[in-house]
């Protein structure tokens, strides 16, 4: 769906992994492509272990993703390399969009602001905004993890609302998750939905152009 009026805009809330972020090809992240080649450890039982609720916990705060995988590691004969896995998931994720940088570039010459609204937990998240750099390119960073709530939950749309002292009408999210658009859009926010090689569309409705 095409953005309902560009011209109101003065705030555009990026998701970070698969838009900031050229992580994700089909649905499938970076590290998990090469995560069994390269260390030699169960992608199918990792997963397993830290997508059956435990992850959800971390992104929202309530639980520590360090903790997480060293029970993982713990039980299936990886002790002591938590610290390598999280550091081998960090950085094969580390993929930024330059394209969609770019677009913010753009976007902040002409004095719209630029946030990030991720659903990361914190240990992710400090390492986005601090190894990746990403403070130089947002003004903020909404994380899920800081935050304690995640998309598509309206409060976490709400949140960003009151700590920007905004107007829903004027936020502009852009993610490539429908669930969180038709949040968005619940809350009177404006929103695009990214795909892969969206960016020329997005440019496009924004009235920006980048090289």
């Amino acid at each position: 769906m095409a953005i309902a009026d560009p011209s109101a805009i003065r705030t555009v809330a990026w998701d970070f992994d698969g838009v900031l972020n050229r992580n994700v090809q089909n649905g499938v992240f970076a590290w998990s492509r090469t995560f069994e080649r390269d260390l030699g450890l169960s992608l199918h039982s990792f997963s397993r272990h830290l997508f059956d609720g435990r992850f959800q916990k971390a992104m929202q705060g309530e639980a520590c993703l360090l903790e997480i995988v060293t029970e993982w590691t713990e039980k299936n004969g990886a002790h002591g390399r938590t610290h390598e896995i999280l550091d081998y998931w960090f950085s094969r994720d580390n993929l930024p969009d330059h394209d969609t940088l770019a677009i913010v570039g753009a976007l902040k010459q002409r004095g719209v602001r630029n946030v990030m609204a991720t659903n990361n937990e914190v240990r992710r998240t400090d390492y986005i905004e601090h190894t990746m750099g990403f403070h130089a390119h947002v003004e903020r960073i909404f994380a899920a993890g800081r935050m304690k709530i995640a998309k598509p939950d309206t409060g976490y749309f709400a949140h960003i609302e009151e700590e920007l002292q905004a107007d829903p009408r004027t936020l502009l999210l852009v993610d490539d998750m429908h669930e969180n658009i038709l949040a968005a859009r619940g809350r009177g926010w404006q929103a695009f939905h990214f795909t892969e090689g969206s960016h020329g569309a997005l440019a496009e409705a924004l009235g920006v152009t980048f090289a």
